[in-house]
């Protein structure tokens, strides 16, 4: 099968995640495709979240002038999750010892 063209609505990060991940997995079904953009997706947004935060405080004030952590690490945390929990949603057969033990390299890798 040919090497899955990276989506073109991908910035620099997720496209740097996509790349490393089609480069250990070959990817067919459609769920698993879909899956992985949306990951790479998530993956920009928390750079992006992550670029904004490096500019900002941690620690912000609340609506009644109560010290808050900033939301965009609530943000950031929140998306770590989804992204680890679709990436973990991506099949693997038995039979592919190769692709299991990338993937799940990759995920300890990515969120140790």
């Amino acid at each position: 099968m040919a090497k899955l063209p990276a989506p073109k609505a991908l910035a620099k990060d997720g496209r740097s995640l996509w790349v490393q991940i089609t480069s250990l997995i070959v990817f067919e079904d459609p769920r698993e495709i879909h899956a992985l953009r949306q990951a790479c997706l998530l993956e920009d947004d928390v750079a992006r979240s992550r670029a904004e935060l490096a500019d900002s405080p941690l620690i912000v004030q609340g609506s009644t002038g109560q010290p808050v952590e900033n939301p965009l690490l609530g943000t950031i945390r929140n998306a770590t999750a989804l992204q680890a929990k679709l990436l973990a949603s991506i099949a693997v057969d038995s039979g592919e010892v190769e692709r299991s033990a990338a993937g799940r390299a990759l995920v300890s890798h990515r969120y140790a």
